[in-house]
């Protein structure tokens, strides 16, 4: 009798816990469903194919370990080619057919603000958007996580380092709310600053000519630029100023922190500032254990290392981290407070530590000052807050 009873108890508990695991969207007893949307075919194509690879490195030996709690992170990514239209079919395939328990590392600011309402409403999180923009974070909301810091407080921190050292700033951003987003930050601190804001100048997301919008903020005479840009327009304008022969200091965001605005600009991009939260990886200047990722990151994918690839593959430890710290029975409610738990993380890679709380989901808001010598990031500045 005793050991049958021991035996009904057993089941009453496995049945418990099958059936609170397929209660909750993308869990069942074998697999969690993480899914993301990048761009792997549009113009910041340069962020998505390594970050698609960092995710996938990330998981898969997240998985070779045995997973979490004896479940496997099944990973889908799809391409939202940096248009909004296409990232909200995406996020609408990710939600419905596939059904994902987390949505992690969704890239691009315009197509993440696109999305983010749809995520939110089928109250799914949504976790480390490759995107720093205020919405990220503002209004606070409990299924909502951020990696990197927010524009505008590296915006502000970057422009109050040259105070003193720069008297009159132009901007060129990209029209949207992620280069709105930096324009703002970037003219009320030039202004609590001191500095005069010259001149200003935007341009369409996607486009690749900026003759007149470089001949527009020149007229101002700055002696420094301001760029919300990301990679191919960082080095597009920087290319356009220098063929005119004009050497004024240019100041980047996070979004223009990749090895590729220096490998494609070469010349043209020599000198430029830039916010990064992680810093473009450099083989010979790594740590023991950063060199051996890279080691395994180029066996794997056959190319070199990127530095976005190892922000995503850290976004699939941290995620793994909550998954663990949630428990077997896992819900939705158990992962945010998991997430929540989360103090003082650090990466290999060197970036500033994360820290989470209730009330607090933004994992950091420093941002290091980089400037591009000799076709590398070097780092000439602590953490700036």
């Amino acid at each position: 009798m005793r050991k049958s009873l021991l035996l009904a108890g057993a089941a009453l508990v496995a049945a418990t816990w099958t059936m609170q695991a397929q209660a909750t969207q993308g869990v069942t007893p074998t697999e969690v469903v993480i899914g993301n949307h990048l761009d792997l075919s549009g113009p910041i194509v340069f962020w998505g194919v390594p970050q698609r690879n960092g995710h996938i490195m990330g998981v898969e030996e997240i998985n070779a370990d045995g997973g979490v709690h004896g479940r496997k992170i099944r990973l889908v990514i799809e391409d939202n080619g940096y248009d909004p239209k296409k990232a909200v079919l995406a996020t609408q395939k990710l939600l419905q057919q596939d059904k994902v328990f987390a949505i992690v590392g969704a890239l691009g600011t315009a197509v993440v603000s696109a999305t983010l309402p749809a995520v939110l409403e089928a109250g799914v999180p949504h976790l480390f958007p490759g995107a720093m923009n205020k919405a990220m974070y503002d209004p606070f909301n409990k299924l909502m996580f951020a990696l990197a810091a927010p524009y505008e407080g590296q915006v502000k921190a970057g422009v109050r380092h040259f105070a003193g050292k720069k008297k009159r700033m132009a901007v060129i951003f990209q029209d949207d709310d992620f280069g709105k987003d930096i324009r703002d930050a970037a003219v009320a601190q030039a202004k609590a600053s001191g500095m005069e804001v010259v001149a200003e100048a935007s341009y369409k997301r996607g486009e690749t000519a900026f003759s007149s919008q470089v001949a527009r903020v020149r007229q101002g005479n700055p002696d420094l630029i301001m760029l919300g840009t990301v990679p191919r327009e960082t080095v597009g304008i920087m290319a356009e100023a220098r063929k005119l022969g004009w050497n004024v200091d240019f100041l980047a965001p996070a979004s223009a922190c990749n090895q590729a605005v220096a490998d494609l600009g070469k010349a043209n991009t020599e000198g430029a500032y830039v916010l990064c939260q992680y810093a473009p990886l450099d083989f010979d200047n790594e740590s023991p254990a950063v060199k051996a990722w890279m080691v395994r990151y180029e066996k794997r994918f056959g190319t070199k290392a990127d530095v976005s690839a190892a922000m995503t593959y850290d976004m699939q430890k941290l995620t793994a981290l909550a998954l663990e710290r949630a428990g077997k029975d896992l819900t939705t409610e158990k992962f945010l407070a998991a997430l929540e738990t989360i103090k003082n993380w650090q990466s290999i890679f060197g970036a500033p530590p994360l820290t989470f709380s209730r009330d607090n989901h933004v994992g950091t808001r420093t941002a290091v000052l980089t400037q591009i010598t000799n076709g590398k990031f070097k780092r000439i500045t602590g953490p700036l807050q």
